[in-house]
């Protein structure tokens, strides 16, 4: 039996030792880019999103949330096209081409209904991690080594590992940041954004070939570094930049290459249940080179809290080309493809990879480009090019699915030469502000990637009592030499929105009213009054309340809290904020925000909220709570009571949650109707004070709206009362 079993074991790792060979994608990783105000899944072959052809069951979430936190989803596949036509030398081409067909290589993995053969790029081994794809901010995710340079080779098929190299080529090095080990995008391998990726792909003949047999399977053979920046700060919260550079390995030219972007976003994406199929927008900007989208009715069902969203919850998103490969580096095709009408045909979305290189990437004999220049511009119907509201070069149409492809112009690849796509996933809550952070990317691109920024932002940390919220951060930022002072926000919804009070500056940008504001007094105060655009940001009015105290002994001078200071040291003088407006067992985040004053170049900025507040940054999560009961059950409360459906502290539209506050360590609470029926019995057995309720009966069903009665039991005392749960 023994030998049966190690046999067993070798034939195991035998496979395993083949499986990569047999099939590339086995190498294929996945990771998410979630620094900032967007969060999105991306892979290491080149898709930055996976929305899985609007199967929620299959999705990779998040698929380009935004804002990160709210559960709102809004991508379904971006991905990069690579084509040539059909003329190549056959010692650059892979498999076969019996009828002279173009090339055409995507990224995209749309599922069979959609682009019908997919992922034509795999990754190469040596720049893989065993588990997930790299991302600058987790070393656990880099590979064992870095390669110091690109690959001198290309798999000649990618299934039989067999390797055709090129020891011609011009050795292409991969440096590494000197203080953090990260191969960035920077002079000398610097890391230049907050958060970057980094995979090495080749070309090949894609998963449709598996076992398929396709006489038709063809392929360029490329290379691609792959790379993903995101910042974070007011100024580039709400994009992400995806830079392609492709490369010929080969010993013989690619001619008249093209390179494009698949977008397809959804509003909101159609895989969400009960939605059903949305009625998309599309935009094309020329002068910005922005291809983007939103709602067309400006009404979707919540897949979150349920309900309806209205227009000013609905996302703008789009890409924003901040340079194409070929020619004057600008759009040369611009193709809004009504996936649902009419699919194989030059108005729909080319299934095949001649379809959608003639008809998407090249956007010929389109009935909605007007004029032949491969841009569509006339989507009524009349013959001439819309433009509405825009100026030239501003167009919009209707669709059914959001599909929309840019492309460059023509290029050629000498062997060893590279050539860059540069673009950015942009979103926005309205039109104006989706145009504004779009020209914030476009401004960053042009500035070498040097960014302008608030003061450092405050390292917080927070502390729970009875109905209040102790707030503690240090004093770096005001090392700044323009540091104007802080804002502190708070949210109840989990970071969807962080006050009370909003409003919407010139260009749709929405702020929030914040909780308190701390000013310096040097007379710079009210509102800003150098740039008209940033006469909105409230300066303060020389208000600086003491807020400074000392730690000593691990705990704040003078001043008592539940827990010892962890982020500062015994000496360090901190600020404090007391919130005492707060309720037991609501779940709140803060954060604290350092504002400058501004200068005549560019308005006052601020920080923005951190992505992770588990982390010791200027974000936290909190929820205060009665210490535990000892004597009795007299401050025992309900929360929220009453208890009404979708409300905004509600954070899934399947998760319903009642807390019951200010019990001791032990407590037997039974629920009934107002019929005297048992709904449901809760044993509490926990050093918190808090208890709860997910609304569901003994059967594991949600209760209707009506009154409920509850019994606690415990050591300390009884107690009785009613839970109100309405519409």
């Amino acid at each position: 039996m023994n030998k049966i079993f190690l046999a067993v074991i070798f034939v195991f790792f035998a496979f395993a030792e083949i499986l990569p060979q047999n099939n590339p994608m086995a190498y294929k990783r996945w990771n998410v880019m979630n620094i900032n105000k967007v969060a999105t899944t991306f892979d290491n072959v080149g898709m930055l999103n996976n929305g899985n052809n609007q199967n929620y069951s299959l999705a990779r979430i998040p698929s380009f949330e935004y804002p990160q936190g709210s559960g709102l989803n809004w991508g379904t596949c971006v991905a990069v096209v690579v084509g040539a036509p059909a003329d190549q030398d056959s010692s650059v081409v892979g498999g076969v081409n019996p009828e002279h067909l173009p090339y055409l290589d995507g990224a995209m993995d749309e599922g069979p209904a959609d682009f019908w053969n997919e992922e034509h790029f795999a990754p190469y081994p040596e720049f893989v991690n065993p588990e997930v794809a790299s991302i600058s901010t987790d070393p656990s995710s880099w590979p064992a080594t870095w390669p110091d340079k690109w690959p001198n080779y290309i798999p000649e098929d990618g299934i039989n590992g067999v390797n055709i190299y090129n020891n011609s080529l011009p050795d292409i090095p991969i440096p590494r940041d000197s203080a953090t080990g990260w191969p960035g995008f920077g002079s000398n391998g610097k890391q230049l954004a907050d958060q970057e990726t980094l995979s090495m792909v080749f070309g090949w003949g894609g998963t449709d070939q598996l076992g398929s047999g396709n006489s038709k399977t063809r392929w360029l053979r490329t290379q691609m570094m792959i790379r993903g920046m995101a910042w974070k700060g007011t100024l580039y919260d709400d994009f992400i930049v995806w830079v392609y550079i492709i490369r010929n390995p080969n010993k013989k030219p690619i001619n008249q290459m093209r390179m494009g972007v698949h977008l397809d976003f959804g509003f909101l994406p159609e895989f969400i249940p009960g939605i059903g199929y949305d009625a998309d927008r599309h935009y094309f900007d020329q002068s910005l080179q922005l291809a983007y989208g939103t709602d067309d009715d400006g009404y979707e069902e919540d897949p979150v809290a349920g309900g309806t969203l209205s227009q000013d919850k609905i996302a703008w998103a789009g890409v924003v080309a901040l340079r194409m490969p070929g020619g004057n580096h600008k759009i040369k095709t611009y193709d809004a493809a009504h996936f649902w009408q009419g699919q194989t045909s030059p108005s729909g979305s080319g299934g095949d990879p001649e379809m959608y290189y003639t008809w998407n990437l090249l956007n010929l004999d389109d009935p909605q480009d007007s004029d032949g220049d491969g841009i569509d511009d006339d989507f009524d119907g009349d013959g001439v090019p819309d433009a509405q509201n825009g100026g030239p070069g501003y167009y919009v149409g209707e669709g059914a699915d959001g599909l929309q492809i840019i492309g460059s112009n023509p290029f050629d690849l000498a062997p060893g030469e590279t050539d860059t796509l540069i673009f950015a996933t942009v979103f926005g809550n309205s039109e104006k502000d989706l145009k504004k952070n779009a020209r914030n990317a476009i401004t960053l691109y042009q500035n070498n990637w040097q960014i302008v920024d608030a003061p450092p932002a405050p390292v917080v940390e927070a502390f729970k009592d009875d109905r209040s919220v102790t707030l503690v951060w240090g004093t770096n930022s005001e090392t700044d030499e323009q540091f104007e002072g802080y804002k502190i926000y708070r949210s109840e919804d989990n970071g969807q929105t962080w006050g009370s009070e909003s409003f919407t500056d010139f260009e749709g940008g929405v702020h929030y009213v914040p909780l308190a504001q701390y000013d310096l007094e040097d007379g710079v105060k009210d509102y800003y009054q150098t740039l008209p655009e940033y006469a909105w940001f409230y300066l303060g009015d020389d208000n600086w309340t003491q807020i400074r105290t000392v730690v000593e002994d691990d705990t704040l001078k003078g001043l008592q809290i539940s827990g010892k200071i962890s982020a500062f040291n015994n000496g360090d003088t901190v600020n404090v904020y007391i919130d005492r407006t707060v309720l037991n067992g609501m779940n709140y985040k803060y954060y604290v925000a350092a504002y400058d004053s501004g200068n005549g170049i560019i308005g006052p900025l601020e920080n923005a909220p951190a992505a992770n507040p588990s982390e010791l940054n200027n974000t936290v999560a909190i929820r205060p709570e009665l210490p535990v009961a000892k004597t009795g059950l007299e401050k025992v409360r309900v929360v929220p009571n009453p208890y009404k459906i979708n409300a905004i502290w509600e954070t899934s539209f399947n998760e319903h949650i009642i807390q019951f506050t200010g019990l001791p360590e032990q407590a037997d609470i039974t629920i009934f109707n107002s019929n005297g029926e048992l709904i449901a019995t809760l044993r509490h057995n926990s050093s918190s004070s808090i208890e709860k309720w997910n609304l569901k009966n003994r059967y594991n069903q949600l209760v209707a709206p009506g009154v409920y009665f509850y019994y606690i039991k415990s050591p300390v005392g009884i107690k009785t009362g009613k839970i109100f749960v309405i519409l």
